[in-house]
Order: C-alpha cells, then structure tokens, then sequence
C-alpha cells in the first residue's frame, strides 16, 4: 500500500517535470506570436497607420512570456543561482539545501499563486480591460496565476526528490558551464 502510495507521487512528479516543460514550447508559441505582431506594428507605422492594439496586445503577451515558462527554467536548472554554497557543501549537504528551497520556493510561490489568483478573479468580474483597444486585461492576470502554481509544483517536486534521494530533474552543472 505505501509503496503504491509513494509509486503514485513519484509518477505525479514526472507529469509535473512533463508539464514544466512543455511551458517552453508555449513561451516559444507566444515570443513567435509577439514577433509577428511587432512586425506589423512596424509596418503599420511605416504606413502611418495607428497600432496601439498591437503594443497592448504584445504588452498583455508578454506577460505571460514572463511567467508562464518559470516553471520550465527551474526544472532545466537554468536559473540564477550561487555556486558558492555547492561547492562547500558536500551530496547529501546540497540535497537537504535543495529540499529546503523546494520547500520554501513552493510555499512562497503558492501563496502568490492564490494571492495572484484573487486578483485575477477580480479582474475577470470587473470585465478589467486596455484603455486604448479595451483588450481584456484577465488572461494575463490569469497566466501570472498559473505561471506561479506551476512554479509552487515544480518546487514541491524538487522537495519530494530529495526526500525519495531520486535523481535531480536537470544535469549537475559544470564548471565549463559557468559564464564567470
């Protein structure tokens, strides 16, 4: 039973790295998408013609470029990080470090999903919107949300590795991986 248990979390935390990754291929769709759409905001104004859609619409985008692969870059370990704290501690020093940010990063970045989340539901029963274009302003209140629960659940899955000691999510970086 408590090895069905743990079979269960172990396999939720390689959906949760599934679905942490598959937010670079959305941040990959949405950069493209504020590409095209700058792209005509620079041909529009070539031609003299208005585009203050076009800037609040990439504006709303990128909100969601910003939050939405969090969870992607955490789990590829490709974030900013001090190496100073890694190279003193030992394996199992830097396991119980990494469990401890796992389980402070996913209660800190839960709480700003729920906080975020009654604003986005604020802003959803208002009808929240652009002032220029009135583009609705709640889905990228929206994204924030979901970008910061994706971000509490990556977290909670790099706390459960190192209770279960299973291999890290990312490869451990090297020193020739370094830009310093």
């Amino acid at each position: 039973m408590a090895a069905t248990i743990l079979n269960r979390l172990d396999q939720g935390v390689r959906a949760i790295r599934r679905l942490s990754d598959s937010m670079l291929h959305l941040g990959v769709t949405l950069l493209c998408v504020i590409t095209i759409v700058s792209i005509y905001a620079v041909v529009q104004r070539l031609l003299g013609m208005p585009v203050s859609w076009a800037i609040e619409f990439n504006e709303l985008l990128q909100v969601g470029l910003a939050f939405l692969p969090a969870a992607y870059v955490l789990n590829a370990d490709k974030h900013v990080r001090m190496e100073l704290l890694d190279s003193v501690l030992g394996q199992r020093g830097r396991r119980v470090a990494r469990g401890a940010s796992g389980v402070v990063g996913a209660a800190l970045a839960g709480f700003l999903a729920y906080s975020t989340g009654t604003v986005a539901k604020s802003s959803v029963a208002m009808g929240e919107a652009t002032v220029v274009a009135s583009l609705p302003i709640y889905p990228s209140k929206i994204c924030v949300t979901i970008g910061f629960a994706l971000l509490a659940l990556q977290f909670a899955a790099h706390a459960w590795e190192c209770v279960r000691n299973l291999p890290e999510s990312a490869a451990a970086p090297s020193p020739a991986d370094s830009y310093l």
